[in-house]
Parts: C-alpha cells; sequence; structure tokens
C-alpha cells in the first residue's frame, strides 16, 4: 500500500515496514495523516501474513505531534457533536495501533512529541535511537494529555514517572526512557529502524498465534482500567481550550513560531 502521507512495505516475510511520510512537517499529526495511519492500521490487521510491523518517521523526526491548526480547526467548527469526533479521532488511531494483532515496533529518530510519543507508546515496543528524545508539551500549551495516552504512559513507567513527564515538560532521552521502561532498546543514532527490523525478524520467526494471544492478555492486564481513566480526556480538552490562561499560552506559541507548523 502507497499513500500519500503513509507508505507500507514488506521487506521481509512476515513483517511490515510504515513509514509516515510528512516529513517536510516532521510528520506532525493533522487531520489528513491521521486518517492515513487509521487506514494503514485497518489494512495490516487484516493481514494475516503479518506478524511484526515497524512503524517509523524516517531519519528525522519521528513525529512532532498534532499539528497546531487542528487546535484552530476545532475553534472554527460551531457544531459541538462534530468536534468531539474531531477530537476523538487521534483516540481512535492510537486504540487501532494498540489493539493490533501483530507485534508492532516504534523506531524513533529525532524527537517523539505530544501525541507523536502517544501513538510510539501505543506500539508494544520502542526503539528509540541514542540521539532521540520524548517530549510531551502540552500542560505548557494549556491542554491536558489526551488520546488515552497516559493509562498507557503509567503502565510502563508508573504512575510517578507518568506524571512527571506529562505535567513537567521537560524533554527525556534515549538512556532516561530505557531506564524508566519506555524504550526497550537504544540502538546508535540512524540505527533505530536497522535495531527494529532485527526484532521483527525475530518475532516473525515464532508461530504468531501464541506470540498474539500473549499480547493480548498482556495488554488486557496492564490496561484493564485504562477506558476508565482516560474515557473523557478528550472532552477534558475541549474544557481545557476554554481556559483564558492556556488560550493566551497557545497564542505565544504560534506567535512564536513565525509563520512555521506548530505541534503538541
Amino acid at each position: 500500500m502507497t499513500h500519500p502521507l503513509v507508505s507500507i512495505e514488506k521487506p521481509a516475510t512476515g513483517i511490515a515496514l510504515v513509514t509516515l511520510q510528512r516529513q517536510d512537517k516532521r510528520n506532525a499529526l493533522n487531520d489528513a495523516l491521521i486518517s492515513a495511519l487509521i487506514d494503514a492500521a485497518q489494512t495490516l490487521r487484516d493481514d494475516v501474513s503479518v506478524k511484526a510491523i515497524v512503524l517509523t518517521g524516517g531519519p528525522d523526526a519521528f513525529s512532532a505531534g498534532a499539528d497546531i491548526s487542528t487546535f484552530e480547526a476545532i475553534g472554527q467548527e460551531p457544531d459541538v457533536n462534530q468536534v468531539r469526533r474531531m477530537t476523538d479521532k487521534g483516540a481512535r488511531m492510537a486504540e487501532l495501533w494498540q489493539s493490533m494483532p501483530a507485534v508492532t515496533i516504534a523506531a524513533v529518530e529525532g524527537g517523539a512529541v505530544g501525541g507523536g510519543f502517544g501513538l510510539a507508546l501505543a506500539c508494544d515496543w520502542r526503539v528509540f535511537a541514542r540521539n532521540a528524545f520524548a517530549y510531551v508539551p502540552e500542560v505548557r500549551l494549556g491542554l491536558n494529555y489526551g488520546w488515552s495516552t497516559l493509562p498507557r504512559l503509567a503502565a510502563l513507567a508508573g504512575p510517578g514517572r507518568a506524571k512527571w513527564i506529562s505535567i513537567l515538560c521537560r524533554r527525556h532521552g534515549a538512556e532516561e526512557l530505557a531506564a524508566w521502561n519506555i524504550a526497550e532498546h537504544v540502538a546508535e543514532p540512524g540505527g533505530a529502524v536497522a535495531a527494529a527490523m532485527e526484532l521483527a525478524q525475530e518475532v516473525a520467526a515464532l508461530p504468531a498465534l501464541a506470540a498474539q494471544i500473549i499480547k493480548r492478555s498482556v495488554n488486557a492486564y496492564s490496561l484493564a482500567l485504562a477506558k476508565t481513566a482516560s474515557y473523557s480526556d478528550m472532552d477534558d480538552m475541549l474544557v481545557c481550550m476554554t481556559d483564558d490562561e492556556g488560550r493566551r499560552a497557545r497564542e505565544s506559541f504560534t506567535q512564536q513560531l513565525t509563520g512555521k507548523a506548530g505541534h503538541a
């Protein structure tokens, strides 16, 4: 499958390599890219020949997060029912990638920011290049962290680290993420995809059914309360968008971009 914003290749038997193709915008997640990732997930979940999937943003950035223009579109939409569907789309994308039968491996070069980090957390494993980083700027922009990401982050790093990462808005390098159980492997710069492909080959050599049943069971246990914790997180984001302090923070951020695409 080739899509203007997402490509799917099969470089080896049982393995799919999915690459985000909005690299001129550091793979910022706008509506079109989110739709493409949903389509790719639906295509791959129906392909029983695929045992492992490597998801990458290319050599420069995994994803710079939600394109700030999406917040502008939400603010201009008068129909609250349409707004709720718009904000829920990213959550559906992450859920589809999380529930994929095949084992998924995020290969991260550059930054995994905000919603981009959330997409990486929806995968089973994460391979970070040594000079790559994760960054959650949502609170700095007056927003909560949506797309049901917080339960996934807390399941990996624990509640204290989840709050540390998502409230303080600091950048976290690959070694730190590995120490916090968020990155399963640290590769040399430029080597994240190659390292992820090695893991994918190891998975592809195993019986698929047993591996997929284990994945489903672990997800069911570790995320048993995920919906309870995050069922309203996108409605909460709409509330955050009405806060004057947060609005001023986003306006200041947009001004600092001086016409460049902004992300969260």
